[in-house]
């Protein structure tokens, strides 16, 4: 059973770990792992989040891992879940994103686009995929000529194959819900390149009606999700 006075660990633990062959999993939103999170981190498979309907990733039993939380408490929640399936929790790792990669860590951050940068964005990127990831009467309703593709949400990961790795990949929907995780999904699968449209079809059309710094907070503490 998994002693819960096992260490938070440091930077240099995170780094000393990785090194010998430890896998990081990440239990924070898909949001915060989109944002930012550490090369080759796998984000937990929770209901909660539908990480189950995005991957096939899995841990073993035997595996050595980390996990890295918002917080040392949400953390002890995960490893406990994680060591009940006879994985070997290392330690926690709950510092400050911001921090990793002034402190050396190798970090994977997601290209976020906020409404009033994207039409510079796409000047900016004309290689960018825009692949759209609402339905198809959504987007007979709400045309969204800068889109590249379709790829429906309720069908993913059917047509995501074809995404081009060697291209910036920004996902959009009606709001960023799905947008951020069909993002995630593609960060797994090794995608170097990957972000949203922030806020969606509704932020970029009803610009006065969208804050992002509230929005994110929404979704960061509460995984407001459709």
């Amino acid at each position: 059973m998994l002693d819960l006075t096992v260490v938070v660990l440091s930077y240099e633990d995170v780094r000393r770990q990785t090194a010998r062959g430890a896998r990081v999993v990440d239990v924070r939103t898909p949001q915060e792992y989109v944002y930012l999170h550490l090369q080759g981190a796998i984000p937990l498979a929770a209901p909660r989040f539908g990480f189950q309907l995005l991957s096939s990733h899995q841990l073993d039993r035997g595996d050595r891992v980390i996990v890295v939380a918002q917080s040392p408490v949400s953390g002890h929640v995960a490893a406990r879940e994680i060591d009940a399936v006879g994985v070997d929790v290392i330690g926690i790792f709950a510092s400050l994103p911001r921090t990793w990669e002034g402190k050396g860590l190798l970090v994977q951050l997601g290209e976020l686009v906020f409404p009033d940068r994207f039409l510079t964005y796409v000047r900016d990127h004309p290689d960018a995929d825009i692949v759209d990831v609402r339905e198809p009467i959504e987007k007979e309703r709400f045309p969204f000529p800068q889109t590249t593709r379709s790829l429906p949400f309720s069908k993913w990961p059917a047509g995501s194959e074809g995404l081009d790795s060697g291209r910036p990949i920004i996902f959009l929907a009606g709001r960023d819900d799905r947008a951020i995780l069909a993002a995630r999904d593609t960060m797994v699968r090794g995608f170097p390149r990957v972000g949203y449209l922030v806020g969606g079809y509704d932020a970029y059309h009803h610009p006065r009606s969208y804050d992002p710094k509230e929005a994110a907070r929404t979704t960061a503490h509460h995984g407001v999700f459709i």
